[in-house]
């Protein structure tokens, strides 16, 4: 099973940034680096843009930045796209425990980041696996309160991030005609068991439920982004902003039957 690897937008982070510490504090031509690391894919990607400030009376927007020369574990990554690096493994993979380390020269400073991919998650369960609900149920009804609990082995008191995916098919109602949300990523926390309620699912069908075990420098980033003091921004990488990390990820799924009962 193919998943798809979260991304925090750290484009903001850089714009936050910005509009924070304003052009005497800040270097507007370091680096913005993106990269998650995903255990079991074939494939390392890494995005690397400028920054998007705005000083005083000028507003700078983001670019990918060209002509790199990247290297991870020492293998040169080949530019797929403007401002994207990629390195296809083959036949191998990205392996839980394994250390991977990005350098580039950018402006004459050395850019690097170091992480270490966590193992996925183990006996990832969900209790209970579907529900069934009437036609007439709508996300306004307070009465079913059916509590949907997720639990998985944490030996190591480990980070982990809950990402919830609807069926590609809503029939949820939506308050004013507004979008309908099919995709829903809770905050990182430690523990070994997520519990939500039966109106976290209002469509019928089958969804995604996936847990990914996260770093800490993920976390790090994530808190930064949810808070209103952006001054300090976290990095977790050298001479640069963003991100260089690395998850892994473990899925099931939980179904939403309907009946014809009223």
């Amino acid at each position: 099973m193919k998943y798809g690897i979260i991304g925090l937008f750290v484009i903001l982070l850089a714009t936050a940034c910005g509009e924070a510490l304003m052009d005497y504090e800040i270097n507007i031509s370091t680096p913005v680096v993106e990269a998650y690391l995903q255990e079991g894919s074939n494939q390392l990607n890494v995005k690397v843009y400028s920054m998007e400030v705005y000083l005083k009376d000028e507003y700078d927007l983001s670019d990918p930045i060209s002509g790199l020369k990247l290297k991870i574990n020492d293998r040169e990554l080949t530019e797929t796209a403007s401002g994207t690096y990629s390195l296809f493994l083959g036949s191998d993979t990205i392996r839980g425990l394994q250390n991977y380390d990005l350098q580039f020269d950018y402006q004459g400073k050395t850019v690097s980041a170091s992480t270490s991919v966590p193992q996925a998650v183990t006996h990832l369960s969900i209790e209970p696996t579907s529900i069934t609900r009437t036609s007439s149920y709508y996300f306004w009804d307070t009465a079913d309160t059916t509590e949907i609990k997720l639990t998985w082995d944490d030996p190591d008191h480990s980070y982990y991030q809950v990402y919830i995916e609807s069926p590609a098919t809503s029939d949820m109602p939506s308050m004013g005609g507004g979008m309908q949300f099919r995709r829903r990523m809770m905050q990182p926390f430690q523990g070994s068991s997520y519990a939500t309620t039966s109106r976290e699912f209002m469509s019928v069908g089958a969804y995604s439920i996936y847990v990914y075990r996260v770093n800490k420098e993920y976390v790090d980033l994530y808190e930064r982004m949810s808070s209103s003091d952006l001054s300090n921004p976290a990095s977790a990488v050298q001479n640069a902003f963003g991100i260089f990390t690395a998850m892994s990820v473990a899925g099931v799924r939980f179904y939403v039957y309907e009946s014809e009962d009223e």
